[in-house]
């Protein structure tokens, strides 16, 4: 029994067992594979001896105990592996070990998306995820409020609601008669049985009296047909995650509802409200969508922890498959957001700092910020993903229902709490617009 071998050690255990057995292997020329119970297996290059590949699993089985799949088990040739030499080309993550850059596939039973790196994505409108580790930091609210503030300067704005779990978008901005037939996740649940064009794009959208102006679109994950079942909802969440039928995940059939949901709507902007946390599913939005990701912290370690946590696993993803305009425009795409935050300058100032000693550590390159291209930045860089558009705190809207107590909240106060998000996100959507052109 090998008890001191844990999930985190099992991968170095397994590096120094390769490197004792094979001194000068190069890792680029071989693949891990972690199966969906975290067990470990290695195959290697067609031209490796048969001698040396028995050794190599007595090696792996004693250095990596219940992390191998066995004795005779833990090692072959690409050539004796189902997927042969297409293992080279498949998607993986890309985990240092010291200064061995071990190519990791990973086999999911759930979460699979979150090991494949970014696609090129097909010509849309600009995209804003709002994302957040922890609800109540005022994420969704801020987005019904730029996306109202947008409506009424003559935009046309798409909010989606992907936060599946605890929907709100469709309570806070459209009247229980003025909800569409159904939502996002009747949309995925009828698509996973090919049943998606009988759910039309139209049936999934209700324009929101939130704003004057019209231009106000919201597509909530639960429509009209939801409160006449409601029942049938949790049945629902149990399945929209799943792959469907021929083997598309959930990051490409969602890929597929924003797509369908534009070509219907020509929106000029699309905000989409994520589930917070780690769950599977906040791979699609956070990696998926072709979007830009507002990161909403506020300052305490267990928010810093966990971005730490999701960060680390993004750095993972290898810098050479990321696609849209390589991995820098890729982290570029990412920007902090500082919620309930009293205003001053030096608590900015060290949520600032909080934030950057986790960019630090994960997104940003080892290289100085003067230094060729890296992408790394000073601490006190105001144009730095880790430098914060600042929300701030307010009762006026704590438990706050758009619908109802917007005209008593007042647009003062609304501009003193969200000015100075909604002008940075103003200008980004504007570059975005010009760089479109």
């Amino acid at each position: 029994m090998h008890a001191d071998v844990r999930f985190d050690t099992a991968l170095p255990r397994l590096v120094q067992a390769v490197r004792e057995a094979v001194p000068d292997v190069d890792f680029r020329d071989i693949r891990v594979v972690r199966d969906m119970q975290g067990r470990l297996f290695l195959v290697v290059p067609n031209d490796w001896d048969t001698g040396t590949i028995s050794d190599l699993r007595q090696r792996l089985s004693a250095a990596l105990g219940p992390y191998s799949p066995g004795e005779e088990a833990g090692a072959a040739r690409f050539n004796d592996v189902l997927a042969g030499k297409e293992l080279l080309a498949e998607r993986a993550l890309l985990v240092w070990v010291d200064d061995a850059p071990v190519h990791l596939i990973e086999r999911r039973a759930v979460g699979q998306d979150w090991a494949l790196p970014p696609e090129p994505a097909s010509a849309h409108p600009p995209r804003f995820v709002f994302y957040s580790l922890k609800g109540g930091v005022g994420r969704s609210t801020a987005l019904m409020l730029w996306g109202r503030h947008l409506a009424e300067r003559g935009q046309s704005v798409l909010l989606v609601d992907l936060d599946l779990e605890a929907p709100g978008l469709g309570a806070h901005l459209l009247p229980s008669d003025g909800r569409p037939l159904f939502g996002t996740l009747d949309w995925l649940v009828e698509d996973l049985v090919g049943n998606a064009d009988r759910t039309p794009a139209a049936d999934l959208i209700a324009d929101s009296p939130l704003s004057h102006a019209p231009g106000l679109w919201v597509a909530p994950a639960l429509g009209a047909e939801a409160a006449r079942h409601p029942g049938n909802v949790l049945a629902k969440l149990a399945r929209a995650y799943l792959e469907s039928d021929e083997g598309a995940g959930f990051a490409s059939r969602l890929s597929r509802l924003i797509c369908a949901l534009e070509r219907h709507l020509s929106p000029d902007v699309v905000l989409i409200d994520s589930r917070a946390g780690l769950h599977e599913s906040v791979a699609a939005n956070l990696l998926h969508l072709d979007a830009e990701v507002l990161l909403f912290a506020v300052d305490l370690p267990p928010t810093w922890e966990g971005y730490r946590y999701l960060f680390g696993h993004l750095r993972q993803l290898a810098p050479d498959m990321v696609g849209g305009g390589g991995f820098d425009a890729w982290r570029a795409r990412l920007r902090m957001i500082q919620a309930r935050a009293a205003g001053t300058e030096a608590e900015k100032r060290r949520f600032s700092s909080s934030a950057f000693g986790v960019w630090v550590d994960t997104l940003y390159d080892e290289a100085p910020p003067d230094q060729g291209d890296a992408f790394s930045f000073d601490e006190h860089d105001e144009a730095a993903p880790h430098w914060p558009l600042t929300i701030l705190r307010s009762e006026r809207f704590e438990a706050f229902h758009p619908l109802e107590q917007l005209a008593d909240v007042g647009e003062r106060a609304i501009g003193e709490v969200f000015g100075e998000l909604f002008a940075g996100l103003d200008e980004r959507l504007l570059a975005l617009k010009e760089d479109s052109e």
